[in-house]
């Protein structure tokens, strides 16, 4: 079941919502098509979380069945969180949203998550930017590169992501369909901070 929550993360109000509901994912994407006041490159924070499951196979060793859980976008004032493992079917609208050619799609880990999500649902993302990477070439700092999403936050936008994030760290269960407000925050979080870090790195880059 889902629902609607704001954060306030660095001064900003972000509206998060979580859903299976394909009309609440075609609404929220038609949002981020027409936002208020734009002047910039167009960025889209991106991110995935799995649902872990671990099938024995033998004594001796398991199988990793683990799916894409969650998607997670966010346009720097509103995040939506795409249930996946709940949803009838993919919605069109998330399909071709991906796929737009002038939008960048920006995130830590993301060309890995994006394999996932096509090998699980078929979904492509046509414009997938690895901020580290980025950070490393434009900031011309290569440690950069290795770096998580806590070290490039700071590096690129001076936010120290503890401040904010929730305190407890068991956040395992992303494929339940009760999904907690905890869980959405921390999700929240990390995607707006890909947001940031991306729009920081490319309007510095353009």
């Amino acid at each position: 079941m889902g629902f609607v929550e704001t954060f306030q993360l660095n001064g900003v109000h972000i509206k998060t919502t979580v859903t299976s509901r394909q009309k609440d994912v075609d609404d929220i994407l038609w949002s981020f098509l027409r936002p208020a006041n734009y002047n910039g490159p167009k960025v889209i924070g991106f991110d995935v979380e799995l649902s872990m499951c671990e099938d024995k196979v033998s004594e001796e060793e398991t199988r990793d069945d683990s799916e894409c859980a969650t998607l997670h976008l966010c346009n720097g004032i509103s995040c939506l969180i795409v249930q996946l493992c709940h949803l009838d079917s993919i919605p069109t609208s998330l399909l071709n949203f991906l796929r737009l050619p002038d939008y960048t799609f920006v995130g830590v880990g993301i060309n890995h998550n994006l394999v996932k999500l096509e090998k699980d649902y078929g979904i492509r993302c046509r414009n997938a930017v690895e901020l580290g990477p980025l950070a490393a070439t434009l900031k011309k700092l290569p440690r950069l590169g290795f770096c998580g999403v806590d070290e490039l936050a700071f590096a690129v936008n001076k936010l120290d992501l503890g401040n904010y994030r929730p305190l407890t760290t068991l956040y395992k269960n992303w494929g339940q369909s009760n999904f907690g407000k905890k869980l959405a925050k921390l999700a929240t979080v990390n995607v707006y901070s890909y947001y940031m870090i991306g729009n920081t790195l490319l309007s510095a880059g353009s």
